[in-house]
């Protein structure tokens, strides 16, 4: 279980996430297929899909967590066509013109009526609670993923989530590329960059194997552009795309962290919680970096937590 994209929010209470009573407020909202007349389903899942899987696992202060989705597939060229039929038949039938109300009406009732037999598609999305740095950290960019995932944790757990408030990290890769002087934990890749031109939004150069140091890319900066994305590598450890959004993605861990939970697991559960350990600590130390040099009024994380 290696995270392939992040996004993190602050945890504001946590008494709610005791360990003892975690799974007593995760079971009312297990996950329960979706019945033939909804368009979709949400609730937690084991966090691995073998009998007895639990739903949580918890690790010097780190507890996994998975949400699944299910939503029914109908696509829009299916529903159209059929109602475009549904209207025409009505007008010849009756003799009459359908009005917007009454197609929107039809609509509905055409919707409840496929529901049953459209296909269903599921996604899993895994995020893990972070106790000693109160985070939670997302497996996942997706602003509308974060959203149904938050939400049910709200749900389950009564704790009011709290994005983190960071300065704008577009200003500072900005600072790191034009200067060429960035924090030397840090690397700045040729991997992939991203400027924008604050001015006309539209206006946006994607580098690709590029020096970003080279008068080429500069002169776009010289120029007004902010760099929106920037791979980076933290302590050559991990290699990153940073957004502008302070999301982290296209993660990829070096094969010497990888390697070390390799053949030292005899099942599935044993290899995911290798992996679960190694990748929490790991990035339980780039993310309090990170955060030093991005969050506002240079509040730092809680390094510990007593």
């Amino acid at each position: 279980m290696w995270f392939k994209q992040i996004q993190v929010f602050q945890l504001t209470n946590l008494s709610c996430y005791a360990a003892e009573k975690m799974l007593e407020k995760l079971e009312p909202l297990r996950f329960t297929p979706c019945l033939p007349s909804m368009p979709s389903s949400i609730g937690w899942v084991p966090l691995l899909d073998e009998e007895g899987a639990p739903l949580t696992r918890t690790f010097n202060g780190y507890t996994m967590l998975c949400l699944q989705i299910e939503d029914k597939i109908l696509p829009a060229t299916v529903v159209n066509q059929t109602l475009s039929e549904k209207i025409k038949q009505i007008e010849l039938n009756e003799a009459r013109k359908v009005r917007q109300k009454e197609k929107l009406s039809l609509k509905d009732e055409l919707i409840i009526t496929l529901l049953p037999r459209a296909f269903t598609k599921l996604t899993r999305i895994y995020a893990y609670l972070d106790t000693k740095n109160r985070w939670l950290v997302l497996g996942s960019a997706s602003p509308k993923k974060a959203e149904q995932f938050i939400s049910l944790l709200k749900k389950s757990f009564n704790d009011e989530i709290q994005p983190i408030e960071v300065t704008k990290p577009a200003a500072i890769m900005t600072s790191w590329l034009k200067h060429q002087h960035y924090p030397a934990s840090f690397s700045i890749e040729k991997k992939a960059c991203v400027l924008q031109d604050p001015q006309q939004e539209n206006r946006i150069i994607r580098c690709q194997q590029q020096d970003l140091f080279a008068n080429s890319v500069q002169s776009f900066i010289k120029d007004g552009c902010e760099a929106i994305q920037v791979a980076l590598c933290w302590q050559d450890r991990v290699h990153f795309v940073l957004s502008n959004d302070f999301s982290l993605r296209s993660i990829q861990f070096e094969e010497e962290i990888v390697a070390q939970t390799k053949d030292i697991a005899e099942t599935k559960q044993q290899q995911f919680d290798a992996d679960f350990i190694m990748m929490t600590e790991t990035f339980s130390g780039l993310l309090t970096e990170l955060l030093a040099l991005f969050t506002t009024n240079n509040i730092v994380p809680i390094a510990k937590q007593a």
